[in-house]
């Protein structure tokens, strides 16, 4: 019975994690738990431990009088999170470089990454935008990743989706993001270390403007313009 509730458990998290990560559960709105078993088609336990992860991992926040709701990001938030993306991508490069982690496999990864990435980029759909960050994900994983320390990848995964959830409600033009993956992913090619420490230091410095730039679209304070995941 224990591994039935837990995979219920670990199958509500992944599908919550998804709804709020893609955008149809934006910052803000309440988690009622009866109703998303409901939705889930399954009983409330399950979907409770499931809330009590997301919190973990950042994406839910519990709020007096309203209970569980999926956070939103303050530009504070914002500021914290490319500081510790930024710390742990290079980080985590340096030692790929240096254990020799930085192989062909790893490149065919990268490649596949920004292919997909660059299908779906410049699309005005949320939908493919949401898969747009998807494969934006996993070129950063794949980076990180790389560096063969597991606790550090699935802290890196938590704060790339809590990034992500500012991205979701605004399509716009993410080309520039591509490119700059594809300076990253030539810099891996010549097995430069400096070179993808500071292609990506510049990707993420300008992704880091484009989130806080995000906060003024999604206050009509600005519009849209090309931006960088």
């Amino acid at each position: 019975m224990s591994v039935i509730k837990t995979t219920l458990a670990e199958q509500a998290y992944r599908e919550l994690r998804s709804r709020i990560v893609g955008g149809q559960l934006a910052g803000g709105q309440r988690l009622l738990v009866n109703e998303l078993a409901a939705d889930l088609g399954i009983s409330p336990t399950p979907v409770k431990e499931a809330c009590l992860r997301l919190e973990a991992d950042g994406l839910v926040t519990t709020v007096p009088r309203r209970g569980m709701v999926v956070r939103s990001l303050t530009e504070t938030d914002v500021e914290q999170l490319y500081a510790a993306r930024i710390l742990i991508e290079k980080g985590a490069v340096e030692v790929a470089f240096e254990t020799g982690r930085i192989d062909d496999a790893l490149v065919r990864r990268l490649t596949r990454a920004v292919e997909q990435h660059r299908r779906y980029a410049t699309s005005s759909s949320l939908d493919d935008l949401a898969k747009a960050l998807t494969h934006d994900r996993l070129f950063h994983s794949a980076l990180v990743d790389a560096a063969g320390i597991p606790m550090i990848s699935e802290t890196h995964a938590r704060i790339v989706s809590q990034t992500h959830t500012v991205f979701v409600s605004v399509p716009g033009d993410y080309s520039r993001s591509v490119e700059e993956h594809e300076d990253i992913l030539a810099a891996v090619v010549a097995r430069d270390c400096a070179k993808v420490v500071e292609a990506m230091r510049r990707h993420l410095e300008r992704s880091r403007k484009n989130t806080l730039h995000l906060f003024s679209v999604l206050a009509g304070r600005q519009a849209p313009a090309s931006l960088t995941a």
